[in-house]
């Protein structure tokens, strides 16, 4: 196997360079929602990670600009829901103009926990935050996972900048992980 050279080197990366090296790493689309006095909140995520297990634990990015911050860090909930391969239109929707959000009530309801649930999401995490880190330009939101469930939809992926379904060609290692 060659080596493939990196395509550019800079010992003081730039926004855009950080954002082209990032967006070499296929991604799930998410849309995080909540709710508080003012109605759901939401906005499209790419960085949910798996924390730990025992305790069940994921983060997440939120931008300190994010409309949906002081929702979340006050009521202290929110629900994660992993996009289907079909719903580019709500990631969309949910990275842009805010009050175009929560239009469609054919897309979401207000589920057991009075927090906005996404219909048709190939997963769904009901969380409490555990922690919000300070980070930059953004918060770090780790949170507790209360209730899950999932499907066998196929997730909506974000990779260089756009967003794709899953090829359904044959995984690359066998289905034991052997």
């Amino acid at each position: 196997m060659s080596a493939i050279p990196l395509t550019r080197v800079r010992p003081d990366p730039t926004t855009t360079d950080l954002r082209a090296a990032f967006g070499r790493a296929a991604s799930s689309a998410w849309v995080i929602t909540g709710s508080g006095e003012r109605g759901p909140v939401g906005f499209t995520a790419i960085s949910i990670v798996s924390v730990s297990l025992a305790p069940p634990l994921v983060s997440f990015n939120i931008s300190k600009s994010s409309s949906s911050l002081v929702t979340i860090a006050h009521t202290g909930r929110a629900a994660l829901h992993l996009l289907g391969e079909d719903q580019l239109p709500l990631a969309e929707r949910f990275a842009r103009d805010r009050a175009q959000r929560f239009v469609d009530d054919d897309v979401w309801h207000f589920d057991d926990h009075g927090l906005p649930a996404i219909r048709g999401v190939a997963s769904r995490l009901v969380t409490r935050i555990h922690d919000l880190v300070d980070a930059g330009d953004s918060f770090v939101a780790i949170a507790r996972v209360e209730h899950a469930t999932t499907s066998t939809r196929r997730p909506l992926v974000h990779h260089a900048g756009s967003y794709a379904a899953l090829s359904p060609q044959t995984p690359l290692t066998a289905p034991n992980g052997a």
